[in-house]
């Protein structure tokens, strides 16, 4: 249906400017009296999609809502959401740590295994340096078997040393009072480092019941045996595959038993003897076990398991959904969890919002060391700490000084959990950036075993793609992939993020955001100055409007030099009662009545008419086209115009208000929303005027 088709089905409909207008069918226009001059622009863009717009300040959506409910739209391409082809994340799960020690029982590494979603499993080393720290890497740690202080007791005393293909295997013949020991790197590696230990030993091998399982007995068989005073490869004859020494103890399987079948199994003379038992030689074929993974994932094989999908189970039904009802009277509220006291419930979505320059930044990094030291923020209790993730899209070229800045002026020591991304990511619509952060997540999670209590996404705008925030799917994306993000680290979640232009309606951008934050905190700078307040403008469970006064501290973090450079500044943040107090004196005060009228009126008119003369466009305003000027526009040109008075803001402001009442009533112009206008026959006047005195 083409722009002129709708316009006429909307009536009142006529050409303006090329386009096409007619009368906005919202049922709320006017208060609800209709449109009674055509005030909706109706144009049809290249790709032949509809677009509207209502000049007197009905919303899109209810614009097209109306329209479609009209069936005056054609139908369109249903779009995919951005975020469908991501794949569900794999729920990581620390499950066991295995300490590797020498001969002194100090710890050179460290081995873990985790629980990747239901059912499958991945291993990671961790070098422990002589201080105890941890390093997520092998790099030059010594490799040693595991229980070494063991094996070289039994070999002293010479006794039996078992060698199985895993930990928990091992720990499992250790429990029966035997010697045992193992590699750390799975049936696919035998260590050359680790042969040594089994110089003089008498060796007896347990492989795991299927063809991996003999593959490693065979590799360790070929190592061993030109040194150790005796090797056996003995057949637990487990019937399921897979099954190792663990199973065999499980079901009953003793030292007394073990001991039998190595007095029934040969001694070993050659690596040629250690074949694979008939039973198990269908099952030649067959891959390896889980356990025979190498244990060093890389990131291809985090992209493996996040491209798995998940695990089918057709033998068990899925259980029916139920639904509870209960008694109005049973029902308690649970009470409310906060990370920090009043301000930031745990688990919440928060918004950090503010007009641009009112250090959104330094106050998102001071709220993060907060809560990773647990130390009070602005007089308010951190009630939780644990690990915070900061992702930097903004600014991460300078982030460095912001943080040294915030680490010397609460004297922060190194160490404290918080992580920074400086990446600029589109986590609305790229399932490429996505998943690249939530493999780098996942592997955090990973090195460091921390529990995140806060993420931080700085900004929006640098988070968003280059989507459209006043976009209700735009801006739904978006909050989907923050919710996933939110989901897996089991954290609350605050997004900076700024105020619109008209600074009284908050959050910038489509409504859906202010609907999903549980959490609205609105910063406010006082004009010209290093301080003011941060106020709650929303707190779902607990009380609004609450104010907290902070000023910026200027801290050297780096001295001036012998060569008499500039030291280097940055800033932190500090609590301002004298801020708070501030801002409560200036909105007990009334806006002062413009007393000096009279004086600004001559340049009122001449300093609007420069403003559409230099700065003006056209706009379509109840279907006419006219030349208008920003009212911003016509403020700086008043100041202009009347500079010899030194006007404040605040006379500004006044003047232009009580000018904006004469235009419409002195029939001179007029003014809607942020834009003014004079009459065509005040702006010829203007002309004449001003022609006159530049020729005069």
């Amino acid at each position: 249906m083409q722009a002129e088709q709708i316009a006429k089905s909307l009536g009142n409909a006529k050409r303006a400017n090329g386009q096409w207008v007619a009368s906005c069918p919202v049922p709320s226009h006017g208060k609800g009296n209709g449109d009674k001059n055509p005030s909706l622009s109706v144009h049809i863009d290249d790709e032949g999609k509809p677009l509207f717009y209502c000049h007197s300040g009905c919303t899109q959506e209810a614009v097209f809502q109306t329209i479609r409910d009209m069936q005056l739209l054609p139908e369109l391409e249903e779009r995919p959401d951005p975020l469908a082809n991501i794949k569900p994340l794999p729920k990581i799960e620390f499950q066991q740590e295995w300490q590797y020690q020498d001969e002194d029982r100090v710890t050179v590494f460290v081995k873990h295994r985790l629980r990747v979603g239901e059912t499958g499993k991945t291993y990671r080393l961790y070098k422990v340096d002589s201080d105890g720290k941890r390093y997520p890497t092998l790099g030059d740690a010594r490799i040693v078997p595991y229980k070494l202080p063991e094996l070289l007791d039994a070999k002293t005393a010479g006794r039996i040393i078992y060698l199985a293909e895993g930990e928990k295997a091992v720990d499992a013949l250790m429990s029966l009072g035997v010697a045992a020991t193992t590699a750390h790197s799975g049936a696919g590696h035998w260590p050359e480092a680790i042969t040594e230990y089994f110089a003089g030993a008498n060796v007896v091998i347990l492989p795991d019941n299927d063809s991996s399982g003999w593959s490693y007995a065979r590799k360790a068989a070929e190592a061993i045996l030109p040194i150790a005073k005796a090797v056996k490869v003995v057949d637990l004859r487990l019937q399921s595959l897979g099954d190792d020494a663990y199973e065999f103890i499980e079901a009953g399987g003793g030292r007394a038993e073990l001991a039998a079948l190595v007095k029934a199994a040969p001694r070993l003379t050659s690596v040629d003897d250690v074949t694979l038992p008939e039973r198990l030689q269908a099952m030649k074929q067959m891959p390896p076990s889980v356990d025979s993974v190498a244990t060093v994932a890389t990131a291809d094989d985090i992209a493996k398991e996040f491209a798995l999908e998940p695990p089918k189970q057709q033998d068990k039904p899925k259980p029916a959904k139920t639904i509870k009802i209960e008694s109005w009277d049973s029902i308690q509220d649970e009470p409310v969890e906060w990370l920090i006291d009043g301000v930031i419930p745990e688990r919440s979505f928060i918004a950090l919002y503010g007009p641009p320059g009112s250090f959104k930044s330094f106050h998102a990094l001071h709220i993060a060391h907060c809560v990773a030291t647990k130390k009070d923020w602005m007089g308010r209790r951190v009630k939780k700490s644990g690990a915070v993730l900061y992702l930097c899209g903004e600014g991460f070229g300078g982030i460095g000084a912001r943080i040294k800045a915030c680490k010397i002026h609460h004297k922060i020591e190194n160490g404290a959990p918080i992580y920074v991304v400086r990446h600029q990511l589109n986590l609305r619509s790229s399932a490429e950036d996505f998943n690249a952060l939530m493999m780098a997540i996942v592997q955090l999670v990973e090195q460091t075993g921390m529990e995140f209590c806060l993420t931080i996404v700085d900004t929006l705008a640098r988070a968003f793609g280059g989507g459209n925030e006043n976009s209700s799917e735009d801006m739904g994306a978006f909050i989907t992939a923050m919710g996933k993000i939110q989901e897996f680290l089991n954290c609350a979640l605050m997004v900076l993020h700024h105020s619109g232009k008209d600074a009284a309606k908050g959050l910038r951008g489509h409504s859906s955001l202010l609907g999903a934050v549980d959490t609205e905190l609105e910063l406010l700078r006082f004009d010209e100055q290093m301080k003011g307040v941060l106020t709650i403008s929303k707190q779902k469970d607990g009380a609004d409007n609450e104010r907290f006064g902070f000023e910026m501290v200027e801290v050297e973090i780096r001295p001036a030099g012998l060569d008499l450079s500039d030291p280097v500044i940055s800033l932190a943040v500090q609590a301002s009662e004298d801020a708070k107090s501030d801002h409560s004196k200036m909105t007990e005060k009334k806006p002062p009545a413009n007393k000096d009228g009279g004086k600004w009126q001559p340049y009122e008119l001449p300093a609007l008419y420069r403003a559409i003369k230099n700065k003006g466009f056209n706009e379509v305003i109840d279907g006419v086209s006219l030349k208008v000027a920003n009212i911003d526009d016509w403020k700086e040109e008043l100041k202009l115009q009347a500079s010899a008075y030194d006007a404040t803001k605040t006379q500004i402001n006044n003047a232009i208000w009580t000018a904006k009442g004469r235009l419409k009533v002195k029939n001179l112009g007029g003014h809607h929303d942020k834009v003014a206008w004079l009459n065509q026959d005040v702006m010829t006047k203007m002309a004449t005027e001003a022609a006159y005195k530049f020729n005069n």
